[in-house]
């Protein structure tokens, strides 16, 4: 089978995210299975990489579109948005797509989702969406203070055109009920299929931890270090933690979004000494032995789609603890196999750490394997096969669809 990813990050690029990891490791799966993948990459620079066998990234380099009229202009006026330069960029990409197609018969392309590359889909090939995010959902959550149990976003215009574009799709799926669940709110006859992330972090475990933390007993909170993935919780709890937590520091690895770990060090007062700042660690290795050694990994979101932080933190047999609400109740069950707390409330976040400092280490333990055993629903083999089946119905669906 020939599968197109079409994405706007990839781990060949400097700046890249879940989805561009995410779209590395199903290309590997679907890869070393025998499959042929291409990576359509929206990039800077048009080049072409053999990034390992059966894996080939294009990179397909894209302009702002400029050649406005008073036609698309008025068009970019009433959705309040640029519409214009959204169809133009999907008509382009699409356009790539038929000569791939040419060169090598597509069997099926999926799309990230949030960018509105379908819109201008070829009909002839069997297209589906993965949602991997939702845009407005994540900026909404971006903006400090904003209520996160308020869904006025939805209504916006770029809500509403991202949901009428999954209709261009032969079919949809994602990883995350908690997003679906968001799409339903404004379309309840949308059908979405639910296909976790596969996790392929285990074989990459390093046991030596890093000079400073060795032998030091430490909270984790790895990712961006923005309002989004609840750092402004961890400011104002991280005082109280380092106080009743006198024997452990508090560790954080991420890229710096304004200043945040000034205003951490700020906060924890005369425990300052007691927090950690790591930079960003891209290195799979070291990073996974930071994990590993954490005592639990804080992972507080507003909003999220089934983090890789969460997956790879439960696949080495850490307690994380979560938010309600950002996708984390999909894989963690309170006090059974991780903690889940309320989003934006620092206490909970306290009084979690709390409890958990209240059980045995024996307990503990418990509590990490039963985390490890739900990551392994998520083995490479058993995406893999859930994935090829979807891929392989919506192939025979649409042909059954284009000869009636």
């Amino acid at each position: 089978m020939h599968i197109v990813f079409v994405t706007y990050e990839f781990v060949t690029e400097k700046i890249n995210g879940g989805l561009g990891n995410y779209v590395a490791n199903i290309s590997s799966i679907l890869a070393e299975k025998n499959h042929y993948v291409t990576v359509l990459l929206i990039s800077n620079h048009n080049k072409r990489i053999k990034w390992k066998r059966n894996v080939t990234v294009e990179t397909f380099k894209y302009t702002y579109y400029s050649q406005k009229n008073l036609f698309s202009e008025y068009v970019d006026f009433v959705f309040r948005c640029n519409f214009s330069n959204q169809y133009y960029r999907s008509d382009l990409i699409n356009k790539k797509i038929e000569e791939l197609d040419k060169i090598k018969k597509i069997d099926i392309v999926q799309y990230c989702g949030d960018d509105f590359s379908i819109w201008k889909r070829r009909k002839k090939i069997p297209s589906i969406v993965r949602l991997s995010s939702f845009k407005e959902w994540i900026e909404f959550a971006l903006l400090s203070g904003s209520n996160m149990d308020d869904y006025s976003w939805l209504n916006s215009i770029q809500s509403r055109l991202f949901i009428k574009s999954l209709k261009f799709a032969d079919a949809v799926y994602g990883p995350s009920k908690c997003v679906a669940d968001l799409v339903r709110k404004k379309n309840p006859f949308q059908k979405i299929s639910i296909i976790e992330s596969p996790c392929l972090f285990t074989d990459k475990i390093v046991e030596r931890v890093d000079d400073i933390l060795f032998g030091k007993k430490y909270f984790l909170f790895f990712g961006k270090l923005d309002v989004l993935k609840g750092i402004e919780v961890i400011e104002n709890a991280v005082y109280t933690i380092m106080k009743d937590n006198p024997d452990k520091y508090f560790v954080l690895m991420g890229r710096d979004a304004g200043g945040r770990i000034q205003n951490i060090l700020d906060k924890a007062g005369k425990y300052k000494e007691k927090i950690i700042y790591m930079g960003e660690i891209r290195d799979r290795g070291r990073l996974s032995a930071v994990i590993k050694n954490a005592y639990a990994c804080i992972l507080p979101s507003r909003a999220d789609n089934l983090p890789n932080t969460c997956i790879e933190s439960m696949a080495l047999g850490k307690i994380v603890i979560g938010t309600y609400g950002a996708s984390f109740d999909q894989l963690i069950i309170d006090k059974q196999n991780g903690l889940l707390i309320k989003r934006d409330n620092p206490n909970e976040l306290i009084a979690a750490i709390r409890y958990l400092n209240g059980l045995t280490e024996e307990q503990r333990n418990e509590m990490g394997q039963r985390a490890k055993k739900r990551v392994e629903m998520m083995s490479p083999d058993k995406i893999y096969n859930q994935v090829i089946k979807f891929y392989e119905d919506v192939i025979e669906q649409k042909k059954r669809k284009d000869k009636w």
